[in-house]
C-alpha cells in the first residue's frame, strides 16, 4: 500500500463548504482557517484499501463477482454500463479527526465549522490521490467518476456489506454502525467503474443524488461537483 500525504487543504474548497460562495472569508476568518489547518495536517493520518473486481449486471443491480454483495438500484447500474471490473475504495483520516473536532464544538462552534470542512475537503483530496493510485495500477483501464454508497438509490445500508468485502475494518479501521454512518466519520465508501473501451461518462448531477434536499451546497446555490 503506497502512502499518502496531504501537505496542503484546498483553502477555495473550504471557503465553498463554509457557505462562501461570491466573496472569499474576512482576515479573520482567513487567519482561523490557517490556523486550523496546521492543526489538521498534523492531525490526519490517511489511510485506505481498495479491491478490483469483475462485475455482472443483473436485475436488481450490479454483482461483486465472487462476493454476496450486489449495488442495487438503476443509478448504479446505469453509472457501470459497459464496465467488465469495478474498483471497492474506502478511505479515512482516521479517529484522532473526530476527537479534535469533538474538543472544540463544545466551546467554539466556528473553529468546529471549520475543523468539520477541511476535514471534508482533506478526505476528498485523498480521495482524489487514490484515484490516481488506481490509474497507475491499472493503466490499460479507463474508470468512471467515484459513486459513494448513498448516491443515487444506491443505498447506504450496503455500508457493512461494503467494508466486510474490502475487510476495512481489520485494515484501516473503518466501521458501520447500525445506522449506516462510518466510523470514524471523515471516511469515504466508492466504486469506480473500470472498462478497457472509453466510456461515455454519465455526469454527477444533484438530481440523482439523495441528498440533494439537504445539500449544503445547494442551499448556498452551488453544487458539490
Amino acid at each position: 500500500m503506497k502512502e499518502i500525504t496531504v501537505n496542503n487543504i484546498d483553502k477555495y474548497e473550504v471557503a465553498r463548504y463554509l457557505g462562501y460562495k461570491d466573496t472569499l472569508p474576512d482576515v479573520e476568518m482567513t487567519k482561523i482557517i490557517l490556523e486550523c489547518e496546521q492543526t489538521m495536517l498534523k492531525t490526519i493520518k490517511p489511510k485506505y484499501i481498495y479491491r478490483i473486481f469483475d462485475i455482472e449486471q443483473i436485475d436488481e443491480g450490479v454483482k461483486i463477482v465472487g462476493t454476496q454483495l450486489v449495488l442495487t438500484g438503476e443509478a448504479i447500474k446505469k453509472h457501470l454500463k459497459g464496465c467488465t471490473k469495478a474498483a471497492l475504495m474506502c478511505t479515512t483520516l482516521s479517529s484522532d479527526v473526530d476527537m479534535l473536532i469533538r474538543s472544540v464544538e463544545v466551546n467554539n462552534m466556528i473553529k468546529t465549522l471549520v475543523y468539520d470542512a477541511l476535514a471534508n475537503v482533506t478526505i476528498e483530496q485523498v480521495c482524489d490521490e487514490v484515484e490516481k493510485i488506481i490509474e497507475e495500477d491499472l493503466p490499460e483501464y479507463y474508470h468512471t467518476w467515484r459513486f459513494g454508497i448513498g448516491y443515487g438509490d444506491l443505498p447506504l445500508s450496503l455500508q457493512d456489506k461494503f467494508l466486510s468485502v474490502l475487510n476495512a475494518q481489520k485494515t484501516i479501521g473503518v466501521c458501520s454502525t447500525e445506522s449506516c454512518i462510518l466510523t470514524p466519520k471523515k471516511s469515504v465508501t466508492c466504486i469506480l467503474g473500470l472498462s478497457k473501451e472509453k466510456m461515455e461518462n454519465i455526469k454527477k448531477s444533484c438530481d440523482n443524488c439523495n441528498m440533494k434536499e439537504k445539500c449544503q451546497f445547494r442551499k448556498n446555490g452551488t453544487t458539490c461537483n
